[in-house]
Formats: C-alpha cells, structure tokens, sequence
C-alpha cells in the first residue's frame, strides 16, 4: 500500500492508526500516517486534529530519543512543541493549552532546560482540567523534573505522590493506559534513585515497573527503556 493511497483516507482512523504503530514500536510508519492524518485535517480546515496529529508526532520523536539519545530528535520534539503552540495561539484554540504546556515540559526535559521542564510541567498540572488518573502520570514527570532541577527530596515525593494518584484512580480508564502511566513512573522513579547512588531503592521500583512490562507484551517501548535501566544499574553495582 502506498503512501497516495493511504492519504485521502478519514483523518482521524489514520491518526489512530499511527499511534497504533508508535506504541508497537514502528516510529517511521507511525510518522508516515501522521503526516498523512495532518494533511487531510487541514483539508478540513480541523486545527484542533492537527494539534492531535502533531502531539503524536513529538512522541514518536520521543521515542527515537530515548533509542538514539541523540539531541537531533530532542531539537524535533521542540519543533513540534512549538508548531502545536503556534497553531493553537493563530486559530485561538486554547482548550489543549495545558498539553502544549505539558508537551513543552517533555522537550525540555531531553534538552537538559530542568529549569523550564519545571516551570512547564506545573503550569500543565495547574491547568489539567480533571482530576483523573492521568494527572498522575504528569505529576511523576513535575517529579522528575523537580529533581533534575535540584529540588531532589521534593522531587522524588512527587513521583510518589504521582504512583499514588494513579492507582487510586486505575478504575477510570482501560488497562492499557493505566499500564503505560504506571510502569513510566516507575521507571521515571528509577532513574532518580540511580542519580542518586541508591540502587538497592531502585531494584525495588525497577521491579515493580518490571512485573507492569512484563505481563502487557503491549508495552513495547517500556520494554526497552527496562532492559536500558538494568544495564545502568549493573554497571553501576560493578563499579562499587
């Protein structure tokens, strides 16, 4: 099937499509049918569709960053970030402004800018405009990016506070979801107590993450971000 006759097809059957693929793991084809998603939102005239597509787009950046790590696919997220934000201020749609400021938390994050990851992270909590479970996924990444800025203690109680959030609201949404959320903030967790030398702390809540990933073969890129903490944390034990 070719890229021509894929586009032209519903936007929104594309787009879920894509992230389909994203999450199993084909970022380029995932990437493909976004663009595809975009183009006929904008022959819609559907901005908000395009402020979607684009959210995907910068996770499937993600994704490849935290592959690579290399900084080409963080400076993308940015883009994107930035893109979703300029469409939303043109066309004056503001009910997405606590993403875009969640979204620009994220590609701060893989630019090192902790300081804003903070800043934005905080305004996307302030803004969040439920008090569902997924605002504990975002409170694990304020967590992080607490921590990251030197707020250590209070970063690492955040992250908690976010675990905490999420599995005393794990009712509202589909497994999948809540598998995502959960084993992330886990891992998140990790990578802050490796920071910090604590790694019996961290096999602990590595663990926990690896009894989420192990038992979704759904959760294909928390797999790898999983077998990518094992090997810190062996070397890290080595080096002792």
């Amino acid at each position: 099937m070719t890229l021509q006759s894929i586009c032209g097809a519903d936007p929104q059957k594309l787009q879920i499509e894509a992230t389909i693929l994203r999450e199993e793991g084909s970022t380029l084809e995932a990437l493909n049918l976004y663009n595809c998603a975009l183009v006929e939102y904008q022959k819609e005239h559907n901005y908000s569709g395009i402020i979607d597509v684009l959210c995907g787009r910068l996770i499937s950046w993600q994704h490849l960053f935290n592959q690579e790590e290399d900084k080409t696919y963080a400076i993308l997220a940015r883009q994107e970030a930035e893109a979703m934000r300029n469409v939303a201020n043109h066309f004056e749609i503001h009910d997405k402004d606590y993403l875009i400021h969640f979204l620009f938390g994220k590609s701060a994050i893989f630019l090192k800018d902790f300081a804003e990851a903070e800043k934005e992270f905080r305004k996307a909590v302030e803004l969040y405009p439920d008090a569902n479970v997924e605002k504990g996924d975002w409170l694990a990444h304020l967590g992080e990016a607490l921590y990251c800025n030197g707020n250590r203690e209070e970063g690492i109680i955040t992250v908690l506070q976010g675990i905490e959030y999420i599995q005393k609201n794990a009712k509202e949404v589909d497994q999948f979801k809540i598998n995502v959320w959960l084993s992330g903030a886990y891992l998140r967790l990790v990578k802050i107590l490796i920071d910090d030398g604590k790694f019996e702390e961290a096999k602990i809540y590595l663990q926990k993450g690896e009894e989420i990933v192990l038992n979704d073969p759904t959760l294909v890129i928390r797999k790898q971000q999983l077998e990518k903490l094992y090997k810190i944390i062996l070397s890290g034990e080595m080096l002792k």
